[in-house]
């Protein structure tokens, strides 16, 4: 299994529009993909509970989990015509967007 995080910098006043593009259309479209497994969205704490556990500065206050059985299939997913169309709705929100891929090495669940 892989995972792929993607982290968003979202303007206070698109957060909820970001949150509702996830639900009604991202996750629609990424349910139709082969090898597609699950995924999340995260929102960062509020600055004050941030600083009250001492979390590490980060420019970043979304990031989204995409799960597939293989990267050959998230890769396929990325050239899909719903990627194709959900993904400029979650980029065009976002001030900056980052990515990072990882193979699931270990876990204690099974999504």
């Amino acid at each position: 299994m892989i995972l792929l995080q993607i982290y968003f910098d979202i303007p206070t006043e698109k957060e909820r529009d970001f949150e509702n593009m996830y639900v009604e259309s991202y996750v629609p479209a990424l349910q139709k993909q082969r090898g597609y497994l699950g995924s999340k969205l995260l929102r960062l704490f509020p600055s004050e509970i941030a600083k009250e556990i001492e979390a590490a500065h980060t420019e970043f206050n979304y990031q989204m989990e995409l799960m597939f059985d293989t990267e050959e299939n998230r890769r396929l997913w990325v050239a899909s015509e719903e990627h194709i169309v959900v993904w400029p709705l979650a980029e065009g929100m976002s001030r900056n967007v980052a990515w990072q891929g990882f193979d699931i090495v270990a876990s204690d669940r099974t999504s």
